[in-house]
């Protein structure tokens, strides 16, 4: 017998390339969880392209399935660009979903993904579960009416079977989580006719399809089959579960690029799988990451690049990487490809030189609301029409909305892909500098306060050698924490205090982590454990007068990689809220989290930073 585990879903990476998102894995879990007890709503993922929506979906499915206590069948469906007709959709959508949810109760992951099964093959199968058996009748139920009627009952069919997941689990008590990628598509492939007069007339651009997306207005407010869909058209996504029937029924989950520690161990994975051995060292790995934003398919660019000069010995080289991908390797082809299939959009406008100046001037916000007033001034042309542009580019998914402003987002390597393209052809407009160098000198200012909050986001009740945190005699249990973020904290009768990094545990405990990091060759003195202690107390005073809820308990987490004084030392260990982590203990909590690469000395040392 083999030992190999089968998966219901063939992921498309390498299991250690799945980098970070354990926050937004654990949220989506939860989603999941939470619908036994219809508490979850139908949600929509909101990200860029290549964020990597379809490589999560993945990995959450692979990790509900075998989780039979939750009783919520994943029911996964990834749509495909290419036409049908709605009655041999129908077949597919139907049978992928009772094959999968016969997998789910019977815990039979092989059967979850064989495509090659039917139906009718389905209703051999010896089912063992009372949800399996009733979901045998149900199979029965939809053959008989599959077959007996013609392509003029497909509509119809369909509006009822689509209700068909939400009865099921109401009846057998396994819910299920309907999860749709690339759910705007459902408005363009989909035909009600015969398949005849479907390829007899011209269909582009989805003309004459049904929008079937719409039809899940009643299955989108379900509480026993809510529905998870995402999308690689951020806008169309936005648009389509936004607009007409869909409005209102949907949360919005964002998907952000990894941090800038986590991409640079997604960037050491890639290398040992695609680089030819090229090596990187974690100072570059990190110089890197910052380059490209921490965006997961970029750094998978840096990784298998074909620039002939492709090393990593230095910045010099990074940079050359980069720079060589942005305008002659696959980023650059991923967005001429973006750019030509929006050109509408993006290049046709009454004054085509003042929209590719508008598009330039653009690239000055990267994560930030564009102002278009400013860029109107620059260019000395009414505000109307940058905000018309400003309109266009929204619809090409090159900018977002929220809360009634437009934003860049937050993606270096489209900013410089735009200069590229337009800067050699603009005459009189400033030279605009996407230099990371400012992000480089936060980086390695802040990388310590970045490596304790990644990794307490990761935490989840493990016990660990107490060693690490300056308990040498003891196991640490680490909590899961609610929430994670550096806080700055004011009082009425206090200075303001910068906490690097506070977390609330999430549960029974009403405890919050006050960090005090310190990225120096310098021992933490006691100087920096008192203003600490002062912090906290400001904090506690601040909920007080705020009239929120003050903790029960605060704990207190030095982390310093010069180590500590012996004045600290002696005080932490009689304390039974601090712990205390060194340079040895902070790294094998980074690396016990995710990490394949120790904490780096940067080169360019101070008596603040590495």
């Amino acid at each position: 017998m083999s030992d190999i585990k089968i998966w219901p879903v063939e992921e498309m990476v390498h299991e250690d390339e799945f980098t970070d998102r354990v926050e937004l894995l654990r949220e989506l879990d939860q989603w999941v969880a939470a619908i036994q007890r219809m508490g979850a709503t139908s949600t929509a993922l909101i990200a860029p392209r290549r964020i990597g929506k379809t490589v999560l979906l993945d990995r959450l499915v692979n990790t509900v399935f075998f989780k039979p206590e939750y009783q919520v069948a994943p029911f996964y469906f990834k749509m495909t660009r290419e036409k049908s007709t709605l009655r041999d959709f129908l077949l597919i959508y139907a049978t992928t979903f009772f094959r999968q949810y016969l997998a789910y109760c019977e815990q039979d992951a092989a059967l979850f993904s064989n495509q090659a099964v039917s139906l009718e093959k389905l209703l051999t199968y010896p089912a063992t579960h009372k949800a399996s058996r009733m979901a045998l009748e149900y199979i029965d139920e939809f053959l008989e009416r599959y077959t007996t009627h013609t392509e003029e009952d497909a509509r119809g069919h369909w509006d009822g079977f689509i209700c068909v997941p939400e009865r099921l689990g109401s009846h057998s008590g396994t819910r299920v989580a309907v999860i749709i990628d690339e759910f705007q598509d459902m408005q363009f492939f989909i035909y009600n006719m015969p398949k005849e007069l479907m390829d007899t007339k011209d269909r582009s651009d989805g003309q004459g399809a049904i929008r079937l997306a719409n039809t899940f207005d009643r299955q989108a407010q379900s509480r026993k089959a809510p529905m998870l869909v995402s999308g690689s058209a951020v806008t169309m996504v936005f648009r389509t579960v936004m607009g007409g029937p869909l409005g209102g029924r949907f949360d919005f989950i964002y998907i952000k690029p990894l941090s800038v520690p986590d991409g640079a161990t997604l960037l050491h994975s890639t290398l040992k799988y695609y680089g030819g051995r090229r090596m990187i060292n974690p100072e570059l790995a990190l110089y890197a990451s910052a380059q490209v934003g921490g965006h997961p398919y970029y750094l998978y660019c840096l990784a298998t690049s074909k620039c002939e000069t492709k090393e990593f010995r230095d910045k010099q080289a990074v940079d050359q990487v980069v720079r060589y991908e942005i305008e002659n390797g696959k980023i650059y082809g991923f967005w001429r490809t973006h750019f030509d299939n929006n050109r509408e959009l993006i290049n046709q406008d009454d004054d085509t030189e003042l929209g590719k100046k508008i598009i330039y001037y653009f690239t000055r916000y990267n994560n930030q609301p564009v102002d278009t007033k400013a860029i109107a001034d620059k260019l000395g042309v009414a505000k109307k029409a940058v905000a018309k542009k400003i309109e266009k580019l929204y619809a090409a998914d090159l900018v977002y909305r929220t809360a009634e402003k437009f934003y860049t987002f937050n993606d270096i390597c489209l900013m410089r892909f735009i200069k590229f393209v337009y800067e050699q052809d603009l005459e009189g407009v400033d030279e605009i500098d996407l230099s990371q160098q400012g992000v480089i000198n936060t980086l390695k200012g802040k990388f310590l306060e970045m490596v304790a909050e990644v990794s307490m986001l990761k935490f989840n009740h493990e016990q660990l050698p107490g060693a690490w945190f300056g308990r040498a005699e003891e196991i640490v249990e680490v909590p899961l924490f609610q929430y994670v973020r550096s806080q700055r904290v004011k009082a009425s009768a206090s200075p303001e205090y910068q906490i690097d990094v506070l977390g609330r545990e999430a549960g029974k405990e009403d405890r919050v982590w006050l960090c005090e990091c310190k990225y120096t060759r310098k021992p933490m003195g006691i100087a920096q454990v008192e203003k600490l202690e002062a912090a906290a107390l400001a904090f506690r005073q601040q909920l007080e007068e705020e009239g929120r809820s003050v903790p029960a308990e605060l704990r207190f987490w030095l982390i310093s990689t010069g180590g500590f004084t012996q004045e600290v030392l002696e005080y932490a260990v009689n304390r039974k809220d601090m712990y205390a982590s060194d340079y040895d203990g902070i790294n094998n909590i980074f690396r016990r989290f995710g990490s394949n690469y120790f904490i780096p000395l940067f080169t360019n040392s101070s008596e603040n930073n590495f």
